[in-house]
């Protein structure tokens, strides 16, 4: 059956911002002097609580008026949320009603309600926002991304190289100027005049970077200033092999500099039928990624204890999707049976992070053969024009690369291993997984980039894990000369002391031994490997797939 047959069938839910207005009356507190503490939590936020006892939950606390002496506001809001902060997560200052944000449990909400000082806690609910105001998409909300373009966060000046079907010149890409800086192509001919002819890629670049303009702002991507570049590795169908797909990779390695290009999106999988160290895809982003770009997987659409490759590799971030059930809010997060999740051997747990990647609304390409195939998933935006609908990891991953785009924005020094850190600990605790499942990969949480671009920059610890067979042996020539450190001196009855470059067989069986951290990865000397003439021993997979909607069990 061919991946376009099996992929899920998915309905279109849109969530409508509400706005609520509460207060507390002076006159009622006197007229009550014996209210209970609890009273002074709002019956809604009440509810949540009971439904969802183990959950942070956003919320407003408003303070007492004191009769002190007349002061700023600010002083008033930096005292909540410092009060905030004390029984839970803190969100910002709100001094103009002596108040602040917050996330907290039910029993730290119940703990602050009895304090004296707290007039009332409020559900803190999703509104309108500017720059956000016209969205009928639930994602960006979710990754608080609107308050980030009102900041100036929109991803300008960051590249994203899309690997994927390619990406079509639609006018949210391109307009008012074109951010698809280059297209090159290592899959099958191209029609004339047709720049994805599968229609998946737009898709994924849509949701990294579309602006919306063709829907006055109604379907806009996480990061809506970014850069693209298209390096088609898929073909018509989706399919494609690995040695494209690490052609691919090469490209973008030979030509980071040239376009800006500082992360790598795949949206796409193969079955893992070997561990990463085996594996010629994970050498190749492992490359990459020590070059210094962020790579971004899907985990695969196989459900429990299946990763796909590239995704499991241990540098790489690899990505899990949520249901965002249509609202901004993650309390009502749940893991999609489908979305892939395990321990690869001898890697980490996947994914590394979540991301909304159901029913996700972007680029359409019509006539294209997801198009065709699915004409049940195209979506009209209010003023006519069409968008397209899919669910499935591969949404996932794109999702993460804008946040991660706007991220870079702000802090564009950051390396792939500092990226990785910020994303994977400042994740935020969601719902609830597959019912009766717990899903390891989903313990960072949901993508968090406003909590990354305010947290420090992190000191990264060694990982510990070797380096995949097809990057040893990229890197062997800029490693040479550097010291050799063995874990195990006695290692397999060889006397590892006496082993050094000039007897040292450079193979799997040495690889094992090393102490890959050792190496002064700073220090190479990049510039001595010619990256356009590289050649690669690719593999001859041919059921490499664009990674969307297939579900192990039953349609999403």
């Amino acid at each position: 059956m061919s991946i376009l047959k099996r992929l899920l069938p998915c309905a279109l839910a849109s969530a409508g911002a509400a706005v609520l207005v509460l207060s507390a009356s002076p006159a009622a507190s006197a007229a009550n002097p014996t209210r209970s503490a609890e009273s002074r939590v709002a019956p809604g936020l009440e509810r949540e609580m009971r439904a969802n006892p183990g959950h942070e939950l956003p919320v407003i606390v408003q303070l007492k008026a004191t009769p002190s002496p007349r002061r700023a506001a600010s002083d008033d809001g930096k005292d909540a949320l410092a009060l905030v902060s004390q029984h839970g997560r803190g969100g910002k200052p709100l001094g103009l009603i002596r108040g602040a944000s917050g996330a907290l449990t039910a029993n730290e909400i119940d703990k602050l309600s009895h304090d004296a000082r707290v007039a009332a806690i409020y559900q803190d609910l999703p509104v309108r926002h500017s720059g956000g105001e016209n969205l009928l998409t639930a994602y960006p909300g979710e990754l608080n991304a609107p308050d980030l373009w009102d900041a100036g966060r929109t991803g300008r000046g960051v590249t994203v190289a899309v690997l994927d079907s390619g990406i079509a010149q639609d006018t949210d890409l391109t307009q008012p100027t074109n951010r698809i800086l280059t297209a090159v192509n290592f899959a099958d001919p191209l029609p004339i005049g047709v720049q994805d002819p599968g229609g998946h890629g737009t898709h994924v670049a849509g949701i990294i970077g579309g602006n919306g303009g063709k829907s006055n702002r109604q379907y806009v991507g996480i990061a809506p200033n970014v850069n693209l570049v298209d390096v088609r590795v898929l073909d018509t169908f989706g399919s494609g092999r690995a040695s494209s797909v690490i052609a691919g990779l090469q490209w973008v390695v030979a030509h980071k500099n040239d376009y800006g290009i500082r992360i790598v999106n795949l949206s796409l999988g193969a079955p893992a039928t070997q561990d990463y160290v085996h594996d010629p895809i994970a050498g190749a982003v492992e490359v990459a990624w020590l070059r210094g770009l962020v790579v971004v997987g899907a985990a695969g659409n196989g459900g429990a204890g299946v990763v796909d490759s590239p995704g499991i590799d241990p540098r790489i971030i690899t990505v899990g999707a949520v249901d965002d059930m249509a609202t901004p809010w993650i309390g009502d997060d749940t893991v999609p049976i489908w979305s892939g999740w395990g321990v690869p051997v001898g890697s980490d747990v996947k994914p590394d992070i979540m991301a909304p990647g159901r029913r996700i609304v972007s680029l359409r390409v019509p006539g294209s053969t997801l198009d065709q195939q699915l004409p049940d998933r195209v979506v009209g935006a209010l003023n006519g024009s069409s968008y397209f609908r899919l669910s499935g990891t591969s949404m996932a991953a794109g999702v993460v690369s804008g946040a991660i785009a706007l991220l870079l924005e702000a802090h564009p020094t950051l390396t792939p291993d500092q990226v990785k850190a910020l994303m994977t600990t400042t994740g935020r605790s969601f719902g609830v997984a597959a019912p009766g499942v717990p899903v390891p990969g989903a313990t960072n949480g949901i993508v968090n980039p406003r909590g990354a671009i305010a947290s420090l920059t992190p000191t990264v610890a060694p990982r510990g894990l070797r380096i995949a067979n097809a990057a040893a042996q990229m890197l062997y020539p800029l490693l040479y000369g550097q010291p050799l450190n063995w874990k195990d001196p006695a290692y397999a009855g060889v006397d590892w002391r006496q082993v050094n470059w000039s007897n040292l067989i450079w193979d799997n069986f040495a690889w094992d031994n090393l102490i890959w951290d050792d190496f002064a990865w700073d220090n190479l000397i990049w510039d001595n490997l010619i990256w356009d003439n590289l050649v690669w021993d690719a593999s001859t997979w041919n059921n490499l797939i664009w990674d969307v909607g297939a579900s192990p069990t039953a349609p999403d």
